[in-house]
């Protein structure tokens, strides 16, 4: 498939921030061709017995790099559906590190409106409300705002269907440039989202998704548990990947 312009046919973008979240899948490629754009590499080639025609894209870490790499890649390749997955911190105690969840949505965590208090008052951390993020919506060509991201229903479903000997589930993925590692504040973030795990990456993707229109679904499988007094261990990346190619290798059979 060497005329194969994946700038115009259709292509699954795949995305990870790190090594470990992108290497195994890299090394899977078929044709293996990697185009620079900025500062971000794009492997272009084919994944499984099926030839899936994909894209993966280390964006490296947090929800600016993210966000830039998400859309040179909407706006270079035109993929016809994304995947955001890699490692991820559990917040729901039913999940344990190496459990792998399927995002329902994603909650843009850092979005949020503090209640007004007079000086001297303290810092009450418990006083905030989701605060609606605004976005261009190409559909109506009008913006709209909004303070969460649905995941793609079928992708979804499809991910399910996954045979895997990795336990997953579906849940809300809480997404932003945080590291929590406080009991109370992973409680309260479940009170209010209802968080199933929490990554730095998959709100700036599925953000610009929803605003191209472009299917979307959120996959993190995760390296530790500080509910569940479980380590960080960024190895089960890999197990990770390995699950995508699974869904990689099945999907058509579904869409």
């Amino acid at each position: 498939m060497d005329n194969y312009d994946f700038t115009k046919q259709p292509s699954l973008l795949i995305q990870g921030a790190m090594d470990t979240e992108t290497a195994y899948l890299i090394e899977h490629l078929e044709e293996h061709v990697c185009i620079t754009i900025g500062n971000w590499k794009f492997h272009t080639g084919f994944l499984g017995t099926k030839r899936e025609a994909v894209i993966i894209s280390k964006t490296f870490q947090g929800i600016v790099n993210a966000a830039a790499a998400t859309s040179l890649a909407l706006a270079y390749f035109k993929p016809w559906a994304v995947i955001n997955q890699g490692i991820g911190g559990g917040h729901d105690k039913k999940f344990h590190r190496g459990d792998i969840v399927l995002g329902e949505k994603v909650i843009p965590m850092g979005a949020v409106a503090y209640a007004f208090s007079k000086e001297g008052a303290g810092i009450d951390a418990k006083g905030f409300s989701p605060l609606p993020v605004e976005i261009f919506c190409r559909e109506t060509g009008k913006t709209k705002k909004v303070t969460e991201y649905p995941c793609d229903i079928r992708l979804l479903q499809v991910a399910e269907q996954v045979e895997t000997k990795y336990h997953t589930g579906r849940g809300v993925i809480g997404s932003g440039d945080e590291w929590n590692s406080q009991i109370d504040r992973i409680a309260l973030l479940r009170e209010r989202y209802h968080t199933v795990v929490e990554d730095m990456e998959s709100a700036a993707t599925a953000q610009l998704c929803l605003s191209y229109g472009v299917p979307f679904l959120g996959v993190r499988i995760l390296s530790n548990s500080i509910v569940n007094a479980e380590k960080f261990d960024e190895a089960v990346g890999i197990d990770g990947q390995k699950f995508i190619l699974s869904l990689v290798e099945q999907m058509r059979e579904y869409m």
